[in-house]
């Protein structure tokens, strides 16, 4: 029987008034790769947020390889102790749309830096970790550059290598290409695609429709907070079941 990696059940989510996630359940087994596909707003962005720890949520349940991050508890979400959460955090390595790399760092230190802080890995340790993964970004050549001497592409290779230097279990990504012209695009895509042949667990929050059809093993469309279906790509990007979800996909074809 499979591992199950991530089980969210009835995740809700809201800012003031505005309520972002109504009802989230889904699980992802080990060594699979979940697309999260729907229009901006769905509330895509804030789900991996809460998953990652960057967002709390308000109810529902979260477990991480079986153990919980938070359960409800009288219609609330109680988190476990910080110990706890922090010890679950480094099971996730979470790839931001906009780099979100230090701008004052080296390519070297922004992927050193996290390993040093979080695993108090020693400086030889973190680089060696470093070369390794910089390698296979085939950005050795990049290691001494600043963020502001690299390309699109490039500034999100190294984003992906400081996700990966952590040794996460799952890996998320939310538009890892939207800032990106389509040869960069290609470039990020190709490492993505790579991962996954690799059995590396992975949610990939796209607009890529083809790549998520051609990568993924399960699918998600998300639509103002909900669920609105899912199921195995070769269906749900063919012949989806509901109107909405076909509407969606039939925006971005040709």
């Amino acid at each position: 029987m499979s591992e199950v990696m991530i089980s969210a059940q009835h995740i809700v989510k809201a800012f003031g008034d505005n309520e972002v996630l109504k009802d989230i359940s889904f699980s992802l087994e080990k060594g699979k790769v979940l697309s999260i596909i729907g229009p901006s707003g769905s509330g895509k962005s804030t789900l991996l947020r809460i998953i990652t720890q960057l967002e709390k949520a308000d109810g529902g349940n979260l477990f991480i390889e079986g153990e919980p991050l938070f359960q409800n508890q009288d219609g609330k979400a109680v988190y476990v102790s910080s110990r706890q959460q922090h010890s679950l955090m480094l099971k996730t390595g979470l790839v931001f749309q906009s780099f979100n790399l230090f701008p004052h760092f080296t390519v070297m230190r922004n992927i050193t830096e996290a390993q040093r802080a979080v695993l108090s890995r020693s400086k030889e340790e973190a680089e060696e970790r470093a070369w390794a993964v910089l390698k296979e970004m085939n950005l050795e050549d990049k290691a001494d550059s600043f963020p502001s001497a690299l390309s699109g592409g490039q500034k999100q290779r190294v984003s992906i290598a400081r996700a990966l230097v952590i040794d996460p279990k799952i890996l998320f990504f939310d538009e890892p290409t939207s800032a990106l012209d389509p040869e960069l695009t290609r470039q990020v895509l190709s490492v993505i695609k790579s991962l996954s042949e690799r059995d590396m667990t992975m949610v990939v929050v796209t607009h890529e429709m083809n790549f998520a059809r051609s990568i993924s093993d399960w699918a998600i469309f998300m639509e103002n907070g909900y669920i609105v279906e899912e199921g195995e790509p070769e269906t749900l990007f063919v012949s989806p079941k509901e109107e909405r979800t076909r509407a969606f996909i039939t925006s971005f074809q040709d």
